[in-house]
């Protein structure tokens, strides 16, 4: 297995990139957004994954940790493949996916192309209950054990992954929160979205 490749940029295609690793070129498949990022650079470092079949051996490349454990992640549900995976990533950031998975909107995978309804819904549906392993490139910051501070800390997280800061993450949880409710994970992150998104 390729984990990384790190070599001087030999070219730069709309969905792959050339990277020459001892003269070697190694043709990478990339997200659009890392293609037009590595425009410019002469040495360049990818994280990557291989993907093997019978008759073909595809490389995949991105930028960060993040977004190859969302490649990863996408690769999982049940009709999505290497090329779905990459346009999603291509059309949302693994924060933007997180959050679409957080709300359940079906509208900002549908907008991918060539994710149709029943594919976001099952994206959806597979993917909303791993949102803890959705880290982009965050600090991941735990305070409490068990129970309802296991709920809550579980909430603080998952905000912070999407990009806001701890403080913020804590003090929105706090007020969404309704001390008599059973704590749900997903409908405190839901809430605190739309609490925030109401008072940007």
């Amino acid at each position: 297995m390729i984990a990384f490749l790190k070599g001087k940029l030999a070219a730069v295609e709309p969905e792959s990139v050339v990277i020459d690793v001892g003269g070697v070129g190694y043709r990478v498949n990339v997200t659009a957004g890392c293609a037009a990022g590595l425009r410019g650079f002469e040495d360049v470092q990818l994280h990557t994954h291989m993907i093997v079949r019978e008759d073909d051996m595809q490389l995949y490349g991105f930028n960060t940790p993040g977004e190859i454990t969302a490649f990863l992640l996408l690769l999982g549900v049940n009709g999505v493949g290497p090329k779905a995976a990459l346009a999603v990533l291509s059309a949302l950031t693994p924060r933007g996916l997180s959050k679409a998975l957080a709300l359940e909107d079906t509208g900002a995978l549908t907008r991918v192309p060539g994710v149709g309804k029943k594919i976001a819904q099952r994206i959806i549906l597979e993917l909303k209950d791993k949102l803890g392993r959705f880290e982009p490139d965050s600090e991941t910051i735990v305070t409490g054990e068990g129970g309802k501070n296991e709920v809550l800390d579980d909430a603080v997280n998952a905000l912070i992954a999407l990009g806001y800061s701890a403080g913020e993450a804590r003090e929105v949880v706090r007020k969404v929160f309704n001390d008599g409710d059973t704590p749900d994970v997903q409908q405190l992150i839901r809430s605190a979205l739309r609490f925030l998104d109401q008072n940007k």
